[in-house]
């Protein structure tokens, strides 16, 4: 090959600058929020809250109208609990001592908090408030009829146990390591799910074997641990196992 030849092969080094940098960003985004979420006990119960009410709705069977209504509340009360945090931080920087100005400052961005929580919270009751009535044997039958909404809640819960387990530990960033393989955990659970739906057992192999490359990619990659990934598919399929043997 000539060195033309090699030269139009290869790689633009601004395009390899520009991807590095976006899945840089990217990265640093998530870190930010999991370090939101890892020291501030605020932003912990609201993400709780928000794990609850979105479960809830998944249960429920809202309609996608009240599904989009529920996602916007939630997301603006993280985004405001990010925000409050961030001018706390710059604040105490900036006025390591106390300023009555400075106080009153962080007071009004605690109130952008409690307003958007205060939001979520009535339009949470509007639209749950619907479901009162009817009987809750009819709405655990109705989701016993459903493979979709059972496996959704299945790897909801899955990814939400990944992102509580990285903002326990302190190693690795929220794409790459950590105490919870997050890949693993997903394709575990997928796996699982052709457990209980497919009956053919060449398609259950096929799952199987793929969760097992996904596992095996973070140990090649040397993203992940053997322990970590084992957690990973272990959270997985216990989770998903869990909810196809109360619902299915």
């Amino acid at each position: 090959m000539s060195s033309v030849e090699g030269h139009e092969h290869a790689p633009h080094p601004e395009r390899r600058r520009r991807k590095r940098s976006f899945l840089h960003s990217l990265n640093n985004a998530v870190k930010g929020f999991i370090h939101v979420l890892k020291h501030e006990r605020n932003m912990r119960v609201h993400f709780l809250f928000a794990f609850l009410i979105l479960l809830t709705a998944v249960f429920l069977g809202v309609q996608r109208v009240d599904w989009l209504i529920l996602c916007v509340a939630t997301c603006l009360v993280l985004m405001a609990e990010m925000v409050n945090t961030a001018i706390e931080e710059m604040l105490n920087l900036l006025h390591p001592k106390y300023n009555a100005t400075v106080g009153l400052v962080k007071d009004i961005a605690a109130g952008i908090v409690l307003v958007s929580a205060a939001n979520a919270l009535i339009l949470s009751y509007f639209i749950f408030s619907k479901f009162w009535g009817i009987p809750l044997e009819f709405l655990v039958d109705r989701l016993r009829h459903s493979a979709s909404y059972v496996t959704f809640i299945s790897i909801l819960v899955a990814v939400f146990v990944v992102i509580w387990g990285k903002t326990m530990g302190k190693k690795g960033t929220p794409f790459r390591g950590g105490i919870i393989s997050g890949h693993a955990a997903v394709a575990f659970s997928l796996w699982t799910v052709l457990i209980f739906t497919q009956e053919n057992f060449f398609v259950v192999s096929i799952g199987f074997l793929l969760a097992c490359l996904v596992a095996q990619s973070r140990l090649r990659a040397k993203i992940h641990s053997f322990w970590e990934v084992a957690a990973g598919a272990l959270v997985g399929t216990l989770v998903t196992t869990f909810f196809f043997k109360i619902f299915m």
